[in-house]
């Protein structure tokens, strides 16, 4: 681990983050190889060719059934395997559901940075989980620590 290189690549993930449409989060996701070459990038958003109408994305209800995750885009855009790559997201861990997609394309570590919203907390306990289960290493860094 080379928390120089994490810390870049959060930093990168962040920038990434704010392409986002999405008003109310916006969240960014970075694939890099074991030499720090990044491999895929990606944000939160609708499928390609559908509209960032406002009614949907003020609409929690429907955006939550129609937007693809960072981490979802950029295992999708990825343009090789992504086997034993690390994974870097920002402002959030991923959620149960894109851990369980990480964990299922063989990526082997995942560093993101703490967040305590009330309202994420069971899906990060759940992606810890299932990442402790399947050999996954979870790294988070305290925003703090991320501007030294």
């Amino acid at each position: 681990m080379n928390v120089k290189w994490d810390k870049r690549f959060l930093d990168l993930a962040r920038l990434v983050a704010s392409w986002s449409k999405d008003p109310s989060t916006r969240v960014g996701a970075v694939i890099a190889d074991q030499k720090n070459r990044i491999v895929s990038l990606g944000f939160n958003g609708f499928a390609r060719g559908v509209e960032d109408l406002p009614e949907r994305l003020g609409d929690r209800e429907v955006k939550y059934k129609i937007v693809l995750h960072a981490e979802e885009n950029a295992l999708l855009f990825a343009n090789r395997d992504v086997e034993g790559c690390t994974i870097y997201t920002w402002p959030l861990m991923p959620c149960a559901s894109c851990m369980s997609r990480i964990i299922q394309k063989g990526i082997r570590r995942v560093v993101s940075v703490e967040n305590e919203n009330p309202r994420w907390q069971e899906h990060f306990r759940l992606s810890r989980e299932l990442a402790g289960e399947a050999g996954v290493e979870v790294v988070l860094f305290a925003e703090t620590e991320l501007s030294e």
